[in-house]
């Protein structure tokens, strides 16, 4: 890991990917530690906090532990998801597979499953940045991806899936990390776009009345804002605060420069950053734009 301390972000070090969720009234994230060229970092942190500012670090977990891991590529991408049975299952990238463990805790540790939940080469895809999206009925769907969107229902473990019940599509210029939430009976789906290590990385979004589409044209959500010295706004996640209409954005970008585009923005050197999202009156989502700071909001239930 790169512990380098930076004072541009509420984390106040390199992060990327993030997963922002809510367990007991804190808020939990789970990101790429990020800081290290070529996307090689080998373990995970859990970030805890009240208020979106401060942050409490834990360990989640090192691949060293993960027994099918091969020793390339990095820990990359993670999420998270409570199963019924109130344990949560910690899914993670390493080697172009994707892994899950289970830890009683949302602050794990976790401990990695002997095999992974998607192998490399399958589903016609680049097999990472997995993430989940629960539906009202409590059925969760598991969701990853790269070059092609997938999604597909759960099995009560949240550790397998029938893959026969698995379904794609191609949303816009569907790059990676897709994101599914829902409100007032209206589905959006939203992804990242370019590369990540270009300036234009962003989040597109679409909308829908069925899980399954038609999806509406795609519409820009957040992407860089060269006046303010912000670039590669992307992968990001959305969480609703409960018994609320309030919900945030967690995304990221290349570390901040306020002398302009730090010569380390390479796409493994960002940072994570919070917003406000908000929607209009016809259910479309207001664009975010990017701020030199990070969102506050303290938690209170």
């Amino acid at each position: 890991m790169n512990n380098a301390v930076l004072t541009t972000n509420p984390l106040r070090r390199y992060c990327a990917d993030p997963n922002l969720a809510i367990f007991d009234g804190r808020y939990f994230l789970y990101c790429t530690d990020d800081g290290v060229d070529n996307w090689d970092t080998t373990a995970f942190s859990v970030y805890v906090s009240d208020d979106l500012a401060t942050w409490e670090r834990y360990p989640a977990l090192d691949l060293r532990d993960a027994p099918w891991w091969d020793g390339s590529d990095g820990a990359w991408a993670p999420s998270v998801v409570q199963r019924a049975d109130g344990k949560y299952v910690f899914y993670f990238v390493a080697g172009s597979q994707i892994g899950a463990a289970v830890g009683e805790s949302p602050c794990g540790p976790f401990v990695p499953e002997p095999e992974p939940i998607v192998r490399e080469g399958t589903f016609d895809c680049h097999t990472i940045d997995p993430g989940v999206y629960v539906e009202d009925d409590g059925t969760r769907y598991f969701l990853w991806g790269n070059g092609i969107a997938w999604a597909a229902p759960l099995n009560e473990d949240c550790l397998s899936f029938d893959e026969s019940r698995a379904f794609s599509w191609v949303p816009g210029d569907f790059r990676e990390a897709i994101w599914i939430h829902k409100r007032n009976g209206i589905y959006y789906a939203s992804w990242s776009e370019n590369d990540a290590r270009e300036p234009e990385y962003c989040v597109k979004y679409a909308m829908a009345e069925s899980l399954h589409g038609p999806w509406s044209e795609p519409r820009v959500l957040i992407e860089q804002d060269p006046a303010r010295k912000l670039y590669a706004t992307g992968h990001h996640n959305i969480v609703n605060i409960p018994g609320t209409d309030e919900w945030i954005i967690a995304y990221h970008r290349f570390a901040y420069n306020p002398a302009g585009r730090w010569a380390g923005g390479d796409g493994c050197h960002r940072e994570v950053v919070f917003a406000p999202l908000d929607y209009n009156p016809d259910g479309s989502l207001v664009p975010v734009r990017p701020q030199v700071g990070s969102y506050v909001r303290s938690l209170t239930f």
